[in-house]
C-alpha cells in the first residue's frame, strides 16, 4: 500500500501571481523529482488570516 499525504503551504502575501505560480512549479518539482506524485492540486489563492 502507497501512503498518501496531504500538503498545504502558506506563502508570503506580498508574492505577485506569477511569483506565486513559481513557488508551486517548484515545490510540485520536488515531489515528482523524489518518486511523489501529485495526485490533485488547489489553489486557495489570497486568504486573509487572523490579524
Amino acid at each position: 500500500m502507497v501512503n498518501q499525504y496531504e500538503t498545504v503551504f502558506i506563502a508570503t502575501p506580498v508574492l505577485s501571481e506569477s511569483q506565486m505560480k513559481e513557488a508551486v512549479a517548484k515545490y510540485v518539482k520536488l515531489i515528482t523529482d523524489n518518486g511523489g506524485e501529485v495526485v490533485y492540486q488547489e489553489d486557495w489563492g489570497l486568504r486573509q488570516l487572523a490579524s
